[in-house]
């Protein structure tokens, strides 16, 4: 059997196709990022382009070389891309998508935390400062716990799901054959242990990543109205903060957040609706190239460096199209 085979072309063509649309932005937006002179940027600038590459690669990961599938309303996962192609389990892309998902999240949290330090002067002071940091230091805990306890009990692992896609493929006489393959991963976290904790870990992460981005933003709107009295090029400032927090709090929201509350439900209860699956697919993939593009445009010093470089390289082609139609002539 090939476990590779998948019926869903469309699928694959609207994974593939957007992340050669979404590659351009992504590296016009860390150029633009590495040529931002704003005294603002100094510090946070580098943490963008770290935010954006972790976006590219996840987006890279999800298009091309994991492409999960699901068979419903068979409660598993099956991976098609290059790297069930090269031979890699089911249980390890899982691990990597996973560890992908923790960084995104990560990221995205460390991103509004950082909108939070820049807006008030003196946030060290702030209650919401110490909430904030309680969750840094349990996001970071449970990531190297993550990472700890699935090296030590990888092999124990692979043996449960082999037993998984055994016991799955018994009790459902009108299952695929693939359901077999080394490729899938079967979710059923109330019987397996080795899936029972990674799912505990990625619902403390969605929660903590939802409701700290969410409390960010509603807490700076606040602040902003307190301090109406300031002046106005701070007032403006705090305008173009918050719009683009809400911007992208609905972005990652809906992109990201979403999507996996839809996964989480899926493993305890299942789903009956394959194309609910498909679009959450394609979301979380995608997430990353509309928080970049939403960055470029809301973000003015970004901008204004896209702009320059589009504007120099237009300039350029210029240039060089008026070389060629009116060459230099020698004497």
């Amino acid at each position: 059997m090939d476990c590779a085979e998948s019926e869903h072309a469309s699928y694959y063509w609207i994974m593939h196709s957007v992340f050669i649309i979404s590659l351009p932005v992504y590296a016009l937006a860390i150029l633009a990022l590495l040529q931002t002179k704003s005294p603002y940027f100094e510090k946070y600038k580098l943490f963008l382009i770290w935010h954006t590459s972790t976006n590219l690669l996840a987006e890279l990961l999800n298009s091309w070389f994991l492409l999960p599938v699901v068979h419903l309303p068979l409660p598993l996962l099956r991976f098609t891309g290059y790297l069930s192609l090269w031979g890699f389990s089911g249980l390890l892309q899982f691990l990597i998508i996973s560890s992908m998902l923790y960084l995104t999240a990560y990221s995205v949290f460390e991103m509004f935390m950082f909108r939070f330090r820049a807006s008030l002067l003196n946030y060290k002071a702030t209650s919401f400062h110490v909430y904030l940091r309680v969750n840094t230091y349990i996001f970071r805990g449970v990531l190297l716990i993550f990472i700890i306890a699935n090296c030590v009990t990888y092999t124990f692992g692979l043996e449960l799901q082999a037993k998984n896609r055994q016991k799955l493929f018994s009790d459902q006489p009108d299952a695929s054959i693939l359901v077999l393959c080394p490729t899938v991963i079967v979710a059923v976290p109330l019987e397996d242990p080795f899936a029972m904790y990674n799912m505990v870990g990625w619902v403390l992460v969605v929660f903590i990543t939802t409701t700290s981005t969410s409390a960010t933003t509603v807490y700076l709107k606040r602040n902003l109205k307190e301090n109406a009295q300031q002046s106005a090029t701070v007032v403006r400032m705090h305008k173009m903060l918050l719009i683009t927090l809400a911007v992208q709090t609905a972005i990652h929201g809906f992109m990201l957040g979403a999507p996996n509350a839809m996964f989480i439900f899926a493993a305890f209860f299942g789903v009956r609706h394959e194309f609910v699956a498909t679009v959450s697919f394609i979301s979380l993939t995608v997430h990353g190239f509309a928080s970049t593009l939403a960055m470029i445009l809301l973000t003015k010093p970004i901008k204004n460096s896209v702009i320059l470089i589009l504007k120099c390289k237009m300039s350029d082609k210029f240039s060089w199209s008026m070389g060629q139609s009116f060459p230099t002539q020698r004497i």
